[in-house]
């Protein structure tokens, strides 16, 4: 009797659904450094944002949603997350004149202590400010003045971004769901509904969404960011929907 002969290991293959395309919609963890010294300045993981000292109470850490070809990534991020399988980790490299650019002299400033003043803003060197609609750093006291620098602290840096893709969202409900909840992080799943009749989305939410600072803003991002996701929507209906109270019972 002849030996048998070893069955073949067939390679299994990757499902469409599961290799990011140039249109997808997906959730990335990821971790964000600087190449010369190696400074952490953004990361997705709480664990991470503890060990390396930038942990902030009012931030969530969770896998972050992205739409690719909307600029929340730099591009040439992007271009490297395309073709990435759910699961897969890659650490991508971002040369300075593809991320924050290179230091302009242009945007050192120098600002008078009064206007600093005027702002509620404090003349210390190392103080960051917002001056209009411009952030940047004092780097020098100078009698009446001070020079701040409105450069972004990564110019001319090289960033590192170590990146997982978490999942990739392909039903169109749940895209509009995960947009919903992109624009009001602090509502519950449950707390909303969304449905599709032809050609308008509506999407209902509760009463408490009314006391949302800003909230009518964050409802015209929605309505933008489901109109760009469900591309055969002509309109968006948002519904603030209130129950009635439940009678006191004796």
């Amino acid at each position: 009797m002849s030996e048998k002969e070893p069955k073949k290991k067939t390679k299994k293959k990757t499902k469409a659904n599961d290799v990011v395309a140039e249109k997808s919609v997906i959730y990335i963890d990821y971790t964000a450094k600087t190449k010369e010294d190696e400074t952490v300045f953004d990361t997705t993981l709480e664990e991470v944002a503890h060990e390396k000292g930038i942990y902030k109470d009012n931030e969530r850490y969770q896998p972050m949603l992205v739409a690719l070809g909307w600029n929340w990534l730099l591009e040439a991020l992007e271009e490297e997350i395309v073709g990435m399988k759910v699961g897969e980790k890659k650490t991508i490299e971002i040369p300075p004149e593809r991320g924050a650019g290179f230091p302009d002299p242009k945007k050192i400033k120098t600002i008078a202590k009064t206007k600093l003043a005027k702002h509620g803003d404090r003349p210390i060197k190392g103080e960051t400010i917002t001056f209009g609609r411009e952030r940047g750093v004092i780097t020098a006291v100078m009698g009446r003045t001070v020079r701040v620098d409105f450069n972004s602290p990564l110019a001319g840096k090289t960033l590192i971004f170590d990146v997982e893709v978490k999942d990739i969202i392909t039903d169109p409900l749940e895209k509009l769901q995960a947009v919903v909840k992109r624009r009001i992080p602090v509502l519950e799943e449950d707390r909303f509904s969304i449905s599709i009749e032809g050609e308008v989305i509506i999407i209902e939410l509760p009463k408490e969404t009314r006391y949302i600072e800003n909230i009518a803003f964050g409802e015209v991002g929605i309505a933008s960011d489901a109109l760009k996701i469900y591309e055969e929507a002509k309109s968006v209906k948002i519904c603030t929907i209130f129950d009635r109270p439940e009678e006191n019972q004796t």
